[in-house]
């Protein structure tokens, strides 16, 4: 099996995964939480496991952290977690400002190509932007 260990946060919404990039204190751990409060299930916190399969990337969680998320100003809490779910969609954070009307990315990650967007995590619209990719992506299956 082909698994790497890369700086990322994910979690699954219904049986897609979301993997969130960004440089520390971009806000990837914040918006998993609002993820979460609005229905996904934490993958992995900070460190994801990406597995290459037949059917894609696979997300898995890192024993050392499994169920454990960083909320500042909190602490370390636990959370259901879920493991081994296909990666759909990769989300970049940044600060700089983004296309108003982006044309539609995708990227080679892995090997394989695969949507994705780029976004302020810290806007309160994020969690809405990537549930609307998402349906996005499904629908065009």
């Amino acid at each position: 099996m082909n698994i790497k260990k890369l700086h990322a946060t994910s979690v699954a919404l219904e049986d897609n995964g979301v993997a969130i990039f960004g440089e520390s204190g971009s806000g990837k751990s914040d918006l998993a939480l609002r993820l979460i409060d609005s229905g996904a299930t934490l993958i992995s916190d900070d460190i994801t496991l990406f597995s290459k399969s037949q059917r894609g990337i696979d997300l898995f969680s890192v024993e050392k952290t499994r169920g454990l998320l960083e909320v500042r100003q909190i602490g370390i809490i636990t959370v259901p977690y879920i493991d081994g779910i296909n990666l759909k969609l990769i989300v970049q954070l940044t600060d700089s400002n983004v296309e108003r009307v982006p044309t539609k990315k995708n990227t080679k990650f892995l090997g394989f190509k695969l949507p994705k967007i780029e976004i302020n995590g810290k806007n309160s619209s994020s969690v809405a932007k990537i549930k609307i990719k998402l349906n996005e992506i499904n629908e065009n299956k």
